[in-house]
């Protein structure tokens, strides 16, 4: 199963809005299916996704990086 424009070449969801680089958005996120639900960002449950990776290397983005937390440092 794949949404309609994923399973072609250029590969490019119909439900994506935007310009791949700049800013993009899913126009139904709330409606995705379960191919779009499953598929996580890399680093969004603290693990690469190595498609996810390979994803934005197609359209010549870098991939995520794991966002680092500082500790918290009270001062008094």
């Amino acid at each position: 199963m794949a949404m309609l424009g994923t399973d072609c070449k250029p590969t490019r969801c119909v439900g994506l809005v935007g310009e791949v680089g700049s800013t993009v958005q899913c126009s139904i996120y709330d409606q995705r299916s379960s191919t779009c639900r499953e598929f996580d960002a890399s680093w969004a449950n603290g693990e690469a996704n190595v498609d996810c990776d390979a994803a934005r290397a197609a359209f010549g983005l870098p991939a995520l990086q794991p966002e680092f937390e500082f500790p918290y440092e009270q001062i008094a």
